[in-house]
């Protein structure tokens, strides 16, 4: 099994920072390419008007320079890397991105099952990626 295409969701928090050096320090172990998918998880309103429409136009603008940011991180490796910012469920989006771009593996943080405040969270991001994704997943810790 060749592994060609790293698909690395992040959502730009710190806590992504591990899981962004694993899909770096592999892409060039293995010579893959990487994919750095943003989701933006849309709000639920029954109707989407002109101010919900401009919101996200705005959001996605401002994660437009975030994505920049990470992506001259992979670039400065020599790496071949493609971008996407998409809206939608992010763990939908992040299984669907791979099922349609043929990715080999998926690298992502996690924050943990337990919440700030101590209780087990279930049905993360990480996890619903985890069990329904079509590709293998390796999910990294923070700190």
């Amino acid at each position: 099994m060749k592994i060609e295409k790293i698909l690395f969701p992040t959502d730009f928090a710190p806590r992504s920072k591990n899981a962004r050096e694993h899909a770096l320090y592999l892409a060039r172990a293995l010579g893959s390419s990487v994919h750095i998918l943003h989701a933006i998880e849309p709000l639920k309103y029954d109707e989407v008007d002109d101010e919900i429409r401009d919101f996200y136009k705005t959001l996605e603008s401002q994660m437009s320079g975030k994505m920049a940011a990470e992506r001259e991180v992979f670039d400065k490796s020599g790496l071949s890397v493609y971008t996407d910012i998409i809206i939608g469920p992010r763990w939908r989006v992040i299984n669907a991105y791979a099922e349609e771009k043929g990715i080999d593996l998926i690298i992502m943080g996690s924050h943990g099952i337990r919440s700030e405040s101590g209780e087990v969270s279930v049905g993360t991001t990480s996890h619903k990626v985890m069990f329904s994704s079509p590709c293998p997943v390796l999910i990294v810790r923070h700190g």
